[in-house]
């Protein structure tokens, strides 16, 4: 679908970008019954997110563009989120390390995924690696925003190291997974490139 921007499964992706807004507010409160409303904020954001390449799907909109602002959008709530739970006025702060890993990791991953399309027109997509990685993190964040520490004790640390563990290792190995197929693009070795559905465009990212 071509020539359209504000499509419903766009505005969903950036509707999740916006509830940042909320989310903020609500975990700025510091507690229970603003963590609580924290958490059911993030659900309409995955809500948002399982919705937007539903009705892409559904409705005929699936795009590049649609294809570059699902995961951004994603990449953006989830570094967001991960940056205020390791404020250090927070209580048992998520550690700054692991968000900064994260972050730059996410930066580079979006750049690299821009100059791919500069060079061969094509969109790397999420895979299923990528989906496994944003699920650890999100369980991981939401361990933080409800303070499972209060009411676990130290079953809910070994929870979060071990939640931790496991986004490392998917971070891992999304981050190979993605590198190889970029690397299988820009080469012109992956067969997507030369799909008809998937035409080369050499002039920036399409309006559509």
């Amino acid at each position: 679908m071509q020539g359209k921007f504000l499509t419903a499964s766009n505005f969903l992706s950036l509707l999740r970008v916006l509830l940042l807004v909320p989310i903020f507010l609500a975990l700025g409160k510091n507690t229970a019954a603003g963590n609580a409303w924290a958490l059911l904020f993030m659900g309409l954001a995955v809500v948002t997110d399982y919705m937007d390449g539903y009705l892409a799907r559904k409705m005929g909109q699936i795009s590049d563009l649609g294809r570059v602002l699902d995961p951004v959008a994603d990449k953006i709530c989830i570094a967001a989120v991960a940056l205020f739970l390791a404020s250090p006025w927070r209580q048992l702060p998520l550690p700054l390390w692991f968000v900064l890993v994260v972050v730059i990791r996410d930066l580079a991953v979006v750049g690299s995924g821009y100059l791919i399309y500069r060079r061969a027109g094509f969109v790397v997509t999420s895979n299923w690696w990528g989906k496994f990685t944003s699920g650890f993190l999100a369980a991981l964040l939401i361990t933080y925003v409800l303070h499972f520490d209060r009411y676990l004790g130290k079953a809910a640390a070994t929870l979060q190291d071990l939640l931790l563990g496991l986004s490392l290792l998917f971070l891992l190995i999304s981050t190979v997974s993605y590198g190889l197929r970029m690397a299988a693009i820009y080469a012109g070795r992956h067969p997507s490139v030369s799909s008809p559905s998937h035409p080369v465009r050499k002039h920036g990212f399409p309006n559509s």
